[in-house]
């Protein structure tokens, strides 16, 4: 059976939180492992951007694996990707990105159902390319020194109305301004939740090797960012 983690959040936090609907349990099972993600450098920059720009290869592993699931599904159909393919990607990532899909009451396996059939129209989909170079815009406008799956998520829902990603997620009512504070009151609570975590109903040998664990996660993001 897994170790027990209680979660304890200021009142106001508390509230913010519940007035979004964001699964705090799910929030905090997401941190260890983007804690990971993001202290992992060195990999090849995403797609569209730059070279020389530092964030845009800070994107995380699982955000870049996203951009890299989409393109292969979409060379594999022969045809450019597009946020069609972005958010099929996202969904099967199951990221931060889908708890705020989620916390907003839409089921992210509804919104790729609905956005393959509307595929079939003429509507316009944004080429990844250009909704990768505004995810790092979004980290950017956030004062984030790492891209994730949520600034994709904000990437694809900044795009103009009649942009078929945009327009299918403000029509299940997902709007770039509740998607951005969606992403930052569920990083408000993940952040919280990471820095104050305690264990109980657990052996003191246990608690103390997750201690060690958490500790040695903590000093690899902070050589990551020095290094960033």
């Amino acid at each position: 059976m897994s170790p027990k983690i209680n979660v304890y959040l200021p009142d106001d936090l508390a509230q913010e939180v519940k007035a979004s609907g964001i699964p705090v349990s799910a929030v905090c099972q997401q941190a260890l492992a983007d804690a990971v993600a993001q202290s992992q450098t060195g990999h090849p920059a995403p797609a569209g951007s730059a070279a020389g720009d530092d964030l845009a290869r800070s994107f995380t592993r699982r955000a870049y694996g996203v951009l890299a699931d989409a393109e292969r599904s979409a060379e594999a159909a022969g045809r450019a990707p597009t946020t069609v393919d972005l958010v099929a990607a996202i969904v099967a990532s199951d990221g931060l990105a889908v708890t705020v899909l989620s916390a907003a009451d839409i089921d992210p396996e509804d919104v790729v159902a609905e956005l393959r059939g509307r595929a079939s129209s003429d509507a316009h989909a944004d080429a990844l390319d250009a909704v990768a170079q505004r995810a790092v815009g979004q980290a950017q406008g956030l004062g984030h020194s790492y891209v994730g799956t949520e600034h994709l998520l904000l990437a694809i829902t900044s795009g103009a109305r009649t942009e078929l990603g945009a327009k299918t997620l403000r029509d299940m009512g997902l709007t770039h301004e509740r998607a951005r504070q969606g992403v930052v009151t569920a990083l408000s609570a993940y952040e919280y939740a990471r820095e104050t975590l305690t264990f109980s109903g657990i052996s003191a040998p246990i608690r103390a090797a997750l201690e060690d664990i958490r500790s040695r996660l903590v000093r690899l993001e902070e050589r990551a960012v020095s290094r960033s």
